[in-house]
C-alpha cells in the first residue's frame, strides 16, 4: 500500500496552499449556514426535553438504517420505531413546553409528527432505506429551526458536521479540489464539536455510553488525521479508503445518545 505521507513535492504548490488555506478559514466562511448555529443557551428543562427525545429517536434512526445487515436487524429496527412512536405524544408536549410560542419550533414539531408517522408506515412495509431517509428529516427539521432560534444544543454539531462527513465517506471517485474544499469543511466543523463540553448527566449517558463516546471523537479525530495525509498525495484508491474510514466512528459518537430499551436517566430540570 502506498504510504499516506509523501513527500511535500508529491502535491502541487497552489493545491498545498489552497489546502492550508481552507483549513484556517474560520467557520463563518466555510459554512455560512452553520455559523448560526448561536450563543443563546437552553434551560434545562429544555434541553431535558430535546435530549429525551433525541434518546429514542437515535436508536430508531441507526436501526433503521442497519435493518438489512443482520438477521434481527428488522426486529430491532422495528422495536425501535414502535417506542419512538408511543413516546411521541409525550415527547412532543415536552418539546413544545421547552421553547413555548415560536411559531418556527411548532411548525418544526409538526413536520416531525409527520415524519414519524411517514416512517412508522415504512418500517412496516420493511422499507428499510425509505424509512431511515424519511427519520433523516426528523432531526434536519429541528435543527434548521433551533438554528432560526439562535438555540446552541449540542447534538445540532453532530448534525452539521454529519452532512460534511458524509460528502467524503460517500464519495465514490476522486476529485481532489472538491474534497480538499469538503475536507476543510468537515474539519472546522469537527473543531467546533470537540470544543463542545458535554456534561454527561445532562444528556443521559450511562458509563458504558459516555466511554463509547469518548473513544468513538479520539478515532473521529485520527481519521481525519490521516485523511488529511492522504489529500496530500495518496493514491486514489487509498483517498478512498480513507474518506470513508470517517463514518463509522461519527456513528458510534452519535448513538452513544440512544438509550437502550428499558433505560431511562433521569434528566436535570
Amino acid at each position: 500500500m502506498p504510504s499516506l505521507l509523501p513527500t511535500v513535492a508529491a502535491v502541487p504548490t497552489a493545491r498545498r496552499q489552497l489546502l492550508a488555506a481552507l483549513a484556517l478559514l474560520p467557520l463563518a466562511s466555510v459554512l455560512p449556514a452553520v455559523a448560526a448555529v448561536a450563543s443563546v443557551p437552553l434551560k434545562d428543562g429544555a434541553r431535558s426535553a430535546m435530549v429525551a427525545f433525541d434518546a429514542v429517536y437515535i436508536p430508531a434512526l441507526f436501526l433503521t438504517g442497519s435493518a438489512g445487515k443482520s438477521p434481527d436487524g428488522p426486529a430491532k429496527a422495528e422495536a425501535a420505531m414502535q417506542r419512538l412512536l408511543a413516546d411521541w405524544p409525550t415527547r412532543r408536549v415536552a418539546l413544545a413546553a421547552a421553547l413555548p410560542g415560536a411559531k418556527v419550533w411548532t411548525a418544526a414539531l409538526d413536520k416531525v409528527g409527520r415524519s414519524l408517522t411517514a416512517a412508522s408506515q415504512q418500517v412496516t412495509r420493511r422499507q428499510w432505506e425509505d424509512s431511515h431517509a424519511t427519520l433523516e428529516h426528523v432531526r434536519e427539521a429541528m435543527f434548521e429551526a433551533r438554528q432560526a432560534l439562535g438555540i446552541d444544543y449540542a447534538l445540532d454539531h453532530y448534525t452539521a458536521y454529519h452532512g460534511a462527513m458524509e460528502a467524503l465517506a460517500n464519495a465514490t471517485t476522486v476529485q481532489r479540489p472538491v474534497m480538499e474544499a469538503d475536507f476543510a469543511k468537515a474539519r472546522a466543523l469537527w473543531r467546533g464539536l470537540e470544543q463542545r463540553p458535554i456534561d454527561p448527566a445532562a444528556y443521559g449517558l450511562s458509563a458504558p455510553r459516555q466511554a463509547q463516546l469518548v473513544k468513538a471523537l479520539a478515532d473521529e479525530t485520527e481519521a481525519l488525521s490521516r485523511l488529511s495525509s492522504a489529500l496530500r498525495g495518496a493514491s486514489d484508491a487509498d483517498l478512498l479508503k480513507a474518506a470513508a474510514a470517517l463514518k463509522p466512528p461519527f456513528v458510534r459518537a452519535y448513538v452513544a445518545f440512544g438509550w437502550a430499551p428499558g433505560e431511562s436517566p433521569v434528566l436535570p430540570g
